[in-house]
């Protein structure tokens, strides 16, 4: 999962959450996002181990 954190037309910080970073891309393309302030954040699900040693 990737997080896109952008500042919206109000000037307020918006929070988008994708599935895929071709997604992202097309929304940052799409909304002319690569000229102002945007942060990508990727998330990694993590799996404990429940093993016993």
């Amino acid at each position: 999962m990737f997080i896109l954190r952008f500042i919206n037309d109000d000037d307020d910080l918006s929070v988008k959450e994708f599935a895929s970073l071709t997604d992202l891309k097309e929304y940052i393309n799409q909304n002319n996002l690569e000229k102002t302030w945007h942060q990508i954040e990727e998330v990694k699900k993590v799996i404990p181990n429940l093993k016993e040693e």
